[in-house]
């Protein structure tokens, strides 16, 4: 019988030396004025680590505890209360705002790369919705609206003296005096 007969072994690749990328400049993140406004570098963390724990039920627990606050004895219960109130806090709200513009400028790249990808390819099942929303923002579509307003005072003017010829005829009837006259009286020059 033949024994495991099989093709001649071939000697793994070497893999080159990986070149050494130079240096980045140092990054100094700054903080936007929402997370300098925080009351302490652990509320900063707290923003900061919601962004990277896995989303879902007790991700701001885990932010929480990743950020400094409870103690290692803290019951989940108390972690749970912390986690609420941060979350709540007005401030960390803001923060997170802020921290979200970010995060969404950073993605920009991205999502332009991806829309190119599925623009390029006719063959996707959103080849034309993706064409579509290009266009839509590169140039929108207008619409012109014509408004035609016309105000005819005519017929009002009538009903409004046929109204005031009824109260006076009523007024005859009545035995009341007409009408007060009511027009403003312009003032006069004084002669000299």
């Amino acid at each position: 019988m033949m024994a495991a007969m099989s093709a001649p072994e071939v000697p793994k690749r070497k893999r080159a030396k990986r070149r050494e990328l130079a240096p980045l400049e140092p990054i100094d993140a700054q903080d936007g004025p929402k997370m300098k406004a925080l009351p302490s570098d652990r509320h900063r963390a707290f923003v900061r680590a919601m962004y990277q724990v896995k989303p879902g039920h007790g991700a701001a627990v885990r932010a929480a505890k990743l950020a400094g606050f409870g103690t290692p004895e803290s019951s989940p219960q108390s972690m749970a209360t912390i986690a609420s109130r941060l979350t709540h806090d007005q401030r960390v709200q803001e923060a997170f705002a802020e921290e979200d513009q970010l995060y969404i400028r950073a993605s920009a790249p991205r999502a332009i790369r991806s829309l190119s990808a599925l623009i390029e390819n006719p063959n996707s099942k959103d080849h034309a919705r993706g064409i579509a929303m290009v266009l839509d923002r590169v140039h929108p579509m207008e619409t012109v609206h014509n408004v035609k307003v016309e105000h005819q005072a005519a017929s009002s003017m009538k009903a409004t003296a046929e109204v005031f010829e009824r109260i006076m005829a009523l007024a005859a009837r009545a035995n009341v005096p007409p009408m007060i006259d009511v027009t403003p009286v312009t003032p006069q020059k004084a002669e000299r």
